[in-house]
């Protein structure tokens, strides 16, 4: 929830509270045994709700579980953004980005999984979903402005922009899908800090303090 459940009553910030709790139980079952195998009264057992209160914040597990994606689309996109846009030179602001992938894909390690697991059965609905395109969006431009205004300072070399924001951001992507199944937090650092010196490495001017 954001400040702009200051404006809420009480009543609709618990309203929201408990929608949050119901998305949270769908996902610790979902994530663990997988969409079709989970009924929407173990959700309102696990979220410890009523079947009727369910049905009053979702008509159906298909509407509940388009309701997670895009929230937890939208909080995963907030979160990102928010490391990329803290204070810092391009170079540090990037590193930090990096260095903060480790500890976003072990918080949001149990949605990625459940993506993944989907994308089978119903990849075509998650591709056309509402925020996941933005969410990668997103990133993609706020990586863009931090490359475009290093090169104009002459901190990074000058790159191909376009390719470049796609190698970092496919590359997250492709390591994030890869290691959230069976997720260990030192092999993460690890892999993430690797990916950091490779791009940073190679952006980098050769005069510019490398850290």
């Amino acid at each position: 929830m954001s400040g702009d459940t200051k404006v809420l009553s009480r009543r609709q910030r618990e309203r929201l509270r408990h929608k949050q709790e119901i998305l949270d139980a769908a996902l610790r079952l979902f994530s663990a045994r997988g969409f079709h195998n989970v009924s929407m009264q173990e959700i309102a057992s696990e979220a410890e709700f009523a079947i009727g209160t369910l049905y009053k914040f979702f008509p159906s597990k298909e509407a509940l579980f388009d309701d997670l994606v895009k929230a937890s689309g939208q909080r995963i996109g907030v979160e990102v953004t928010a490391v990329l846009d803290q204070p810092g030179t391009e170079a540090e602001r990037l590193r930090k980005y990096f260095r903060s992938l480790a500890a976003q894909l072990e918080k949001h390690a149990p949605f990625i999984r459940l993506y993944i697991s989907e994308m089978g059965t119903r990849g075509d609905k998650l591709a056309r979903s509402h925020d996941q395109p933005k969410v990668k969006t997103l990133l993609a431009t706020r990586i863009r402005s931090l490359l475009e205004a290093g090169i104009r300072k002459g901190l990074f070399r000058a790159v191909d922009v376009s390719v470049a924001v796609v190698a970092i951001t496919s590359t997250v992507e492709a390591l994030a899908f890869e290691m959230a199944g069976d997720f260990d937090r030192a092999k993460a650092a690890s892999v993430f800090e690797g990916v950091e010196h490779f791009f940073l490495d190679g952006l980098l001017k050769s005069e510019a303090p490398p850290r």
